[in-house]
């Protein structure tokens, strides 16, 4: 449930484009990934839309704010209203953290989901959660004898089959 839960909201706050990704890009993202980067300025594709992941955030947000204001109601109700103000300040900033938070979530599956997808156009014959840690040494290899982008995917697939 919870993959499909993940996969509507992905298709929802995402605008994907039907063009694949390019092989240098791939590399690219696949080192800083296997790396535990970020990959907001790698172009995998994707753009976020903002007003739906607010959207969405604020909807998954009020599951656990409802309940928890019905639960704390009565205490704030007879407490001191500085011990409100101190609290709906502290709510909010922990609001906006999450957000960030679950922004990064978001890029991070997305961009997870693209790698995977433009490894099997460009590797079929070689699984990815089994050759990503040596593609990306061999482009790492290749990053140091200053291969061409050109020559760069044929270097690549070289390695990977003489490592079979």
């Amino acid at each position: 449930m919870f993959e499909k839960l993940k996969k509507l909201i992905l298709d929802y706050v995402f605008r994907v484009s039907p063009q694949p990704v390019l092989f240098s890009e791939l590399m690219i993202a696949n080192k800083q990934f296997n790396e535990g980067m970020h990959l907001k300025g790698i172009n995998l594709g994707f753009r976020l839309r903002l007003g739906r992941t607010y959207l969405v955030f604020l909807l998954l947000a009020h599951i656990f704010i409802i309940p928890g204001a019905l639960i704390v109601h009565e205490l704030f109700a007879t407490a001191d209203c500085h011990l409100s103000i101190i609290t709906a300040v502290l709510f909010t900033v922990l609001l906006f953290a999450f957000f960030g938070m679950f922004k990064e979530w978001l890029y991070d599956e997305i961009s997870f989901i693209r790698i995977k997808d433009a490894w099997r156009l460009h590797f079929p014959h070689f699984p990815y959660e089994e050759y990503k840690d040596e593609v990306g040494k061999i482009y790492n290899e290749a990053l140091d004898e200053d291969i061409q982008k050109i020559d760069l995917e044929r270097y690549v697939l070289d390695k990977v089959v003489e490592i079979n």
